[in-house]
């Protein structure tokens, strides 16, 4: 009788039920996946929370007085839309199920300090959306620091959200400064 290639090579039907069990996860993944899923629905949270906030303020902002401001709240919009995808995508790798529930992505938004304002005017949406990216810094920045080198993709991942989130924060602290120098 022949053997199988699987057998040949010392493989055994233990090994093949973990890896398909673990999926991404070996031993050489030294976070716990479980603590990871959960810090990343909450950052998934704070991107859904944002992308809700830029649309509202893209629709209230009044294209004649400031038509890039309006392009702009838009175009972060998508951003934070495309991170909370990106952070789905992750979640899922690691074992985990994104959370859709709307009343829990509030509360695991607000746990970080996130909550969508609506300012009356443009000024004070440029500084809610600023002070939101600054939170999304922060929170991205410890988990970073907290992962290490325990796992790599989840920080590689995290690295270029947090570059496109200092991207926000800067450009609208540039508009802020602007704006104020015209005064």
């Amino acid at each position: 009788m022949e053997r199988s290639l699987m057998e040949q090579a010392g493989i055994t039907d233990e090994q093949i039920r973990n890896a398909i069990d673990q999926g991404a996860i070996t031993k050489q993944y030294f976070a716990q996946p479980q603590h990871v899923v959960s810090s990343l629905n909450r950052l998934r949270s704070t991107e859904i929370a944002s992308y809700l906030q830029y649309k509202q303020h893209g629709y209230m902002a009044v294209s004649l007085l400031s038509p890039g401001l309006k392009a702009e709240f838009e175009a972060h919009a998508e951003q934070e839309l495309a991170h909370a995808d990106r952070l789905a995508t992750r979640i899922q790798q690691l074992g985990g199920v994104p959370i859709f529930d709307l009343q829990e992505l509030a509360g695991k938004a607000a746990a970080i300090g996130i909550h969508p304002e609506q300012g009356t005017t443009l000024s004070e949406m440029v500084i809610e959306n600023l002070l939101l990216e600054r939170r999304q810094v922060e929170a991205y920045t410890a988990l970073i620091r907290e992962l290490g080198e325990k796992d790599l993709i989840t920080r590689e991942l995290l690295l270029g959200i947090l570059a496109e989130t200092e991207a926000h924060a800067s450009e609208l602290a540039d508009f802020l400064k602007r704006t104020s120098d015209k005064r």
